[in-house]
């Protein structure tokens, strides 16, 4: 009988846990005139449907070569879409030509 208790209250906690996670799990969304962008579309869409950004910038990380040297390699950009005065900035990660991460910068 102690074994079902615990049974079923390890399933009411993980379902709880699931609906108290559901609603961040939503995928970031980036608004360009009538086009939208989401996280895994290409960096050739962001420019054909958002155009050129305000700044690109690189995503650099440290690792350590064959030689046993630490480096600095590539690692993604970041790209700053400005929406207009008095819009949030959108600040888009890429790497390897997909979108990683959108997310909302500073008011412009």
């Amino acid at each position: 009988m102690m074994l079902q208790q615990r049974t079923w209250l390890s399933v009411v906690m993980v379902v709880a846990s699931w609906l108290i996670l559901a609603p961040t799990a939503q995928a970031a969304v980036l608004r360009c005139k009538s086009s939208v962008l989401t996280t895994g579309d290409s960096s050739a869409e962001a420019l054909i449907k958002c155009g050129k950004p305000l700044l690109v910038e690189p995503l650099t990380q440290t690792a350590l070569s064959e030689d046993g040297q630490l480096t600095q390699v590539i690692a993604g950009e970041r790209w700053t879409f400005d929406m207009g005065k008095g819009m949030f900035l959108q600040i888009v990660t890429v790497q390897n030509g997909v979108i990683q991460k959108i997310e909302d910068g500073p008011r412009n």
